[in-house]
């Protein structure tokens, strides 16, 4: 297992952590002091802790946690083939960028962003995670313009994950509290694994560990919102990214599970306000 720091520049530091844990676990630790550091956990599990704060981390999760008074942060890799992107962003360096735009971010990022104390969260990566680890995975310390790019792809994650504020956003989820129940976490998890399966509650409390009936109202209770709004929010937030990758509108809708492309342009339009063709910006009125 290699922990490297691959990249520095003012306020701005990136990680990476490759390898396999074959037996018992790795550890490390670090102060942290007026930074926060976000971990985009590719592949592998670890646990993540601090004084009083403690975050699981599946493959597909990210973690992002803050500290202004040089507590010590521990993280645990377990068994396995891992692959982490970390980034360490300075609060002093994240808040001359933001600037005036503090008043449209979280509440909860922004009371941390200008008056310090702990923060620590985490969740399933959507759009705006997935796309700054798989393009951090493929710059190396050497490439021309690598500060740059650096800077530029972790200033574009800033301005999709902390000013999207709308609910069916895929950013909207940023800010839940870590310690919610494990059941909790490990449904999101396993409806994003399952895009093109239906919802099967029996099965799905099974395989969390908990009665379906507990499950719905924990889910519910934790997070605002339903199973089925959590499904489609992550099908519909998956369907936007293939759409952007150029996939036509029917191959979307079938790999995130809807088998009628008016169903789907449904509750595309709920959560999106728009239909997926509008949403693509594509001018004509019929044909994929």
């Amino acid at each position: 297992m290699i922990w490297e720091r691959w990249m520095g520049m003012g306020g701005l530091d990136c990680w990476r952590m490759r390898g396999r844990v074959t037996k018992g676990a790795s550890q490390w630790q670090a102060r942290v002091d007026g930074e926060v550091w976000l971990w985009l956990n590719r592949s592998g599990e670890g646990i993540i802790w601090g004084k009083e704060d403690r975050m699981f981390l599946r493959p597909g999760m990210y973690a992002i946690f803050g500290e202004d008074q040089s507590e010590r942060w521990r993280w645990t890799r377990l068994p396995g083939e891992h692959e982490v992107e970390v980034v360490v962003i300075s609060r002093a360096w994240l808040a001359r960028r933001i600037g005036d735009g503090i008043s449209r971010i979280h509440p909860d990022f922004a009371s941390w962003l200008t008056g310090g104390g702990r923060m620590a969260f985490a969740g399933l990566m959507t759009g705006p995670e997935k796309n700054l680890a798989d393009r951090l995975s493929i710059l190396k310390p050497d490439d021309e313009g690598g500060p740059l790019l650096v800077e530029s792809r972790v200033l574009e994650w800033a301005a999709l994950r902390l000013f999207r504020r709308q609910r069916w956003d895929p950013g909207a989820g940023f800010c839940q509290r870590v310690g919610r129940a494990k059941g909790v976490e490990r449904a999101l998890l396993v409806l994003r694994q399952q895009l093109d399966q239906s919802l099967d509650l029996k099965a799905l409390g099974k395989q969390c560990g908990v009665s379906p009936t507990h499950l719905s109202r924990l889910v519910k209770k934790e997070t605002g919102m339903t199973l089925r709004e959590h499904q489609r929010r992550l099908r519909i937030s998956h369907a936007c990214d293939r759409l952007r990758a150029g996939e036509s509108v029917t191959d979307a809708a079938l790999e995130v599970g809807y088998q009628s492309l008016s169903h789907f342009a449904k509750a595309f339009r709920e959560v999106t306000g728009k239909s997926p063709r509008e949403w693509r910006g594509d001018p004509r009125p019929g044909g994929d």
